[in-house]
This record gives structure tokens, C-alpha cells and sequence, in this order.
């Protein structure tokens, strides 16, 4: 007697966005928190951080003003949170990654930027992403995190672009752009928007790498104001 068994192949989980939140202030507190739901477990939770509406964080009252760094980022699931860039260019305004790795889908998780110095326009993008390689969560290549500002790889004063060197198949790609008091970049297609904070000025966008061909990825933010701009990527699981 033939008994026919199927055969089954593993297939690593594809990588999917599973949940963002804006968290902004204006106040003096320094302080700017959101909630953050997800409808899995063991997602790589990102937080992108930003300061103020114009060139750099300290072009607007109160005066003085200035941003010297993120404090603090905690929240209520009690998630470990580790600085994966800090970009801190002379001609453009900071953007700060932070990553947690949650064992459970996060219920209305409260996260809480904290930054120092005296600048009122604080914000932050939470998101979580699903499928991501929770032990190595990002793209090794050393040409990341890519990073561009006012001077130094953006045009003056409309346009700006980002090459990634070749990216993974299913990478979960991010990139994040301080603008000067314009609207939000235009022209981004193949990648979409997925929020923006500060009243529009800290935006971020994302794509997911195809399975097979060429993945070197660009990205312009056009007929806006970008004054700085960083790009990463999530690799999926089953990378190292």
C-alpha cells in the first residue's frame, strides 16, 4: 500500500507593519507620550524621535532654546529600550532611533519620550513591526543607518535623497525626515507614509523590500523642506 505524506517547508512569516502611534508636546515639560497597540508577539517595537518645526531645534521660542538630547524612554509594559542611531548633524535637526523586542502584543502601551534642554516641540513615530529577527532586528550592512542633511547630501532648499547599498530580500525599511516648516514630502512612491509628529515637521516612511531582483533603495523627499534624513532597515527572521 503507497500512502502519500505532503511535504511541508518551513516559511519564515513575512514582515508586516502591526501598529503605530504619534506622540507629540508642546509644552515645557519635555515630555511627549502615545499609546501603542499590536496584534502580535514578538514584534521589534521602533521608536523615532525628533525636536522642533524649523532648521534645527533651537530656531524657535521659547529663547533660548535647545534640544541636547533623549533622556528617557519608558513605558508601560516595562520594555527595554536600546539607542540604535543618534543623528546629530551641524546643518539640520536631530533624529533619534530607540528598538524594544515585546514577548506579548502590546494593550494600549503607554510610551514616554523624554528630551532635556528648553525646546517646546518635541515628538515621536512608535511602530511596531511583525515577523521582524527579534535577535538580530536590523539589516547589518555597514552603509546603515543612511544619513543625510543640509549640506551634506540635501539640496538646498526643496529636495533630498537617500541610496541604500543593496538591502535584504523582506526588509522592513524606514526612513525619517525632520522638515522646516513645510508640508510633508512629496513624491515618495514606492515608499508610503506611516505618520508624522510635530504638527508634520517629523515624518516617517516606510517600504518592505521584495523577494527576489535588485533591492538598492532610494529615497526623495521633494517639494518640501527636508533638512535631515535617516534610513534603516528591520531584517526578517531568518537572517542573521
Amino acid at each position: 500500500m503507497l500512502v502519500y505524506v505532503p511535504q511541508v517547508s518551513a516559511v519564515a512569516p513575512a514582515i508586516t507593519l502591526d501598529g503605530v502611534a504619534i506622540g507629540s508636546t508642546f509644552g515645557e515639560d519635555h515630555t511627549a507620550s502615545a499609546i501603542l497597540t499590536t496584534a502580535n508577539a514578538h514584534d521589534v517595537i521602533v521608536v523615532i524621535a525628533q525636536c522642533g518645526i524649523f532648521q534645527n531645534c533651537a530656531s524657535c521660542c521659547p529663547s533660548p532654546s535647545f534640544v541636547d538630547n533623549v533622556t528617557s524612554i519608558v513605558d508601560a509594559g516595562g520594555h527595554t529600550w536600546t539607542r540604535r542611531a543618534a543623528y546629530m548633524p551641524p546643518n539640520g535637526r536631530p533624529i533619534w532611533e530607540y528598538y524594544a523586542v515585546s514577548d506579548s502584543p502590546l494593550s494600549s502601551d503607554r510610551i514616554n519620550v523624554t528630551w532635556s534642554g528648553s525646546n517646546v516641540f518635541v515628538g515621536f513615530v512608535a511602530l511596531g513591526v511583525s515577523g521582524a529577527n527579534t535577535q538580530h532586528p536590523w539589516d547589518p550592512s555597514r552603509k546603515l543607518p543612511a544619513e543625510a542633511a543640509l549640506f551634506s547630501g540635501c539640496a538646498v532648499p526643496r529636495t533630498c535623497t537617500i541610496d541604500f547599498s543593496a538591502v535584504g530580500a523582506e526588509d522592513f525599511v524606514i526612513v525619517s525626515t525632520a522638515i522646516n516648516d513645510n508640508k510633508s514630502c512629496q513624491g515618495i512612491s514606492p515608499f508610503q507614509n506611516l505618520a508624522s509628529a510635530i504638527s508634520g515637521q517629523a515624518e516617517t516612511d516606510y517600504l518592505i523590500t521584495r523577494i527576489g531582483g535588485s533591492n538598492r533603495v532610494s529615497f526623495t523627499c521633494s517639494d518640501s523642506s527636508p533638512v535631515t534624513v535617516l534610513g534603516d532597515a528591520l531584517q526578517g527572521p531568518g537572517r542573521n
